[in-house]
């Protein structure tokens, strides 16, 4: 794709709402440095959770390479210094480490919840900030807090919340609910903020009490998941929520194939697998709803939505792009943004100003509440069904988007995570 400089510029979007001299242009004119901007980049990409750390990739660099070819950050181009995880705690902490001692402060990334809790423990002592694309454990906005971590993705409370509404929306009549998460903190949490949606919104929405059914554990990196399923099927539930995610979810939903686990279920509803299993599957895809991070399809309207798509179909030539592209390009941005205002990549100054900046995204404007630097933007989801007729061997029927500021959580930094309906 040929970019023009003036269309990277509108695309970007990244200085238009900085006063002053505070733009792309504004920032080459008092450059003082040429050396690289360097951003530290870990995630998971070997492993059962490369399909959500590669895409997450694949974003970062195409917004590098957009505010690159627009003159870069203050007259420096950005470089990105990559590190795998493999989902490991100890690997990111060696890689945070490493990378704050060459003077890499900026970092961003992260699928694992538990390698995010790892990295929030030693950020202020390596003087670095992170910021967080897909780990979605509540304790790190809650009271595991740290004013140099920022989660720059929607969080289970809130997207969880939404997809429950919109069940109860669309199918009041199924009210007996049970799940199949991964024995973790990721896991845990989600059950709990879709059983408090449903708890909050079936009365309300559906006018009937849901029917809640313990959720079932199933073990991160698991091969075999027939015991589950076969447990499962002896449940008195018609509604699933499942959290498994990446290549376990793959795993799971092709072995409950056979079990006619999805004739069972009326409804499933897939936390955030993106399109993950529906391209693993393809025609063989049951219908099901899945929580997205973004849908290009669903933001049509947006100038840089479009473009990110166009240069993601010219990097992969895949037209479904996943939302944690869009995650990853976004992050990169915040720090344009924060970096541009700051003036400055030092620690303190670049928090300050991801506090109070908002940056442009592929979902549209977002910022950061500064009292627990969650992220407020759209959350939205979209029904899948594997299709012998479409190329990608899937369909996406529709979708729905609402505001996250709807259904956020209050900010409480250095407290827990309260439900209204859920005991925990």
């Amino acid at each position: 794709m040929n970019i023009k400089r003036r269309d990277v510029l509108k695309m970007v979007g990244a200085g238009a709402a900085i006063a002053g001299s505070g733009t792309l242009l504004g920032g080459i004119a008092r450059a003082q440095s040429k050396d690289p901007l360097k951003i530290g980049f870990i995630s998971s990409l070997t492993g059962a959770q490369a399909p959500l750390g590669q895409p997450m990739l694949v974003g970062a660099q195409i917004a590098v390479d957009q505010v690159n070819q627009a003159g870069g950050v203050n007259g420096r181009k950005i470089e990105l210094v990559i590190r795998d995880d493999k989902a490991k705690p100890a690997d990111a902490t060696v890689a945070a480490r490493e990378l704050a001692g060459s003077g890499v402060n900026l970092q961003m990334g992260v699928v694992s919840s538990a390698v995010a809790l790892a990295l929030t423990a030693m950020l202020e002592q390596e003087k670095a900030v992170l910021i967080t694309c897909a780990a979605h454990s509540d304790k790190l906005t809650k009271e595991n807090f740290n004013r140099h971590y920022f989660r720059v993705t929607d969080n289970p409370y809130m997207k969880l919340r939404f997809m429950a509404r919109a069940v109860a929306e669309r199918y009041g009549a199924v009210s007996r609910w049970s799940g199949l998460i991964p024995d973790h903190e990721y896991g845990r949490t989600t059950w709990n903020c879709f059983e408090e949606g449903l708890l909050q919104y079936y009365p309300s929405v559906a006018k009937k009490e849901p029917q809640i059914v313990q959720a079932l554990k199933t073990q991160y990196g698991a091969t075999d998941y027939r015991n589950v399923i076969g447990s499962a099927m002896g449940l008195a539930a018609d509604g699933f929520f499942v959290s498994v995610y990446g290549g376990d979810a793959v795993t799971l939903f092709k072995q409950a194939q056979p079990y006619g686990f999805f004739k069972k279920a009326k409804v499933v509803i897939d936390s955030a697998n993106e399109f993950v299993v529906a391209k693993a599957m393809k025609q063989e895809l049951p219908e099901m709803w899945v929580g997205t991070h973004w849908y290009a399809g669903a933001f049509e309207d947006l100038p840089l939505s479009n473009a990110v798509l166009k240069e993601h179909i010219k990097r992969t030539n895949d037209p479904y792009p996943t939302g944690w592209v869009g995650e990853g390009h976004a992050a990169v941005m915040a720090y344009v943004k924060a970096v541009q205002e700051a003036g400055s990549t030092e620690t303190q100054a670049v928090i300050r100003a991801l506090e109070s900046v908002t940056f442009d995204t592929v979902c549209g404007p977002r910022y950061f509440r500064k009292e627990d630097h969650q992220a407020i933007k759209p959350v939205l989801m979209y029904r899948l069904r594997g299709s012998k007729t479409a190329s990608a061997g899937f369909d996406v029927l529709e979708y729905i988007k609402m505001p996250g500021k709807d259904f956020v959580d209050p900010p409480t930094p250095g407290k827990p995570l309260s439900f209204r309906f859920v005991k925990v």
